[in-house]
């Protein structure tokens, strides 16, 4: 079962409360509903400062900006199951 699919995470005894922040918090920016959940907010006060806040959301902002870019495209940034191929440079 994918517990990152829909809301099994909010039950699920795999993640601790500071990850569920981070879940809610990811899914939040991710739909463009962070600025008006205050509540997702303090949550994540509980377990990170403002630094940690502003990074957690710079990093879900640019997973969002690349999978913008991506999709439409029809680009796989990494196939399932193996790392990126990257060019050697001829030396």
């Amino acid at each position: 079962m994918n517990l990152l699919s829909g809301d099994a995470w909010k039950d699920s005894e795999l993640f601790s409360d500071e990850e569920k922040a981070v879940i809610r918090w990811a899914d939040e920016v991710t739909n463009q509903r962070a600025k008006e959940n205050d509540a997702a907010f303090w949550e994540m006060r509980k377990h990170f400062n403002d630094r940690q806040i502003v990074e957690l959301t710079f990093l879900c902002g640019m997973w969002n900006l690349s999978a913008r870019i991506t999709e439409p495209l029809h680009l796989m940034v990494e196939p399932p199951g193996k790392r990126i191929a990257f060019q050697e440079k001829d030396m």
